[in-house]
């Protein structure tokens, strides 16, 4: 019996962490300065592009007391309504609010609904933060000679459903 307790509280202490997500944040694999001086539009072979977002967390009755993680919906969108180029890529994402980032790869579901002009990629299981808070999205694109390029949309809102 004595030998047990030690492990069982050594357990509730794991699944306390775990469960609470205190280690949710990570250093990022780019600074949060670099991040943050992200342009909010870039020129690639000529054509402008920019960023458009929607952020949402899952309250719905199904949902965990306290709801699902951020999904990220991201648009890189050609500003000149002609269709999107197949050679134009993005590979990652990073949501920061305020000094906290969270990075991740893009889902390998199918693509979300978009216009003709617009690149459309998610991410799940991102944090738990809000809803109803504004973040700063920065997504990486991978032009046609595999130069990799920042590009953020500011203050983007993080919405609810239920």
């Amino acid at each position: 019996m004595k030998k047990t307790v030690p492990i069982l509280i050594g357990l509730c202490i794991c699944g306390l962490l775990t469960g609470c997500k205190l280690f949710e944040d990570v250093s990022p694999t780019i600074s949060l300065e670099e991040l943050q001086s992200a342009p909010e539009r870039i020129t690639l072979e000529n054509r402008d592009y920019d960023l458009k977002t929607y952020l949402n967390r899952d309250f719905m009755p199904t949902s965990p007391p306290n709801g699902r993680p951020l999904m990220a919906f991201i648009y890189v969108t050609a500003t000149d309504s002609l269709e999107f180029p197949s050679h134009i890529n993005a590979d990652r994402i990073w949501v920061v609010y305020g000094s906290r980032v969270w990075e991740s790869n893009f889902s390998d579901e199918p693509e979300p609904p978009h216009s003709i002009n617009q690149l459309a990629k998610f991410a799940r299981n991102g944090p738990k933060w809000g809803p109803e808070i504004y973040v700063d999205v920065i997504v990486r694109v991978i032009g046609s000679d595999n130069q990799r390029h920042l590009l953020k949309a500011s203050h983007q809102w993080i919405y609810w459903s239920s």
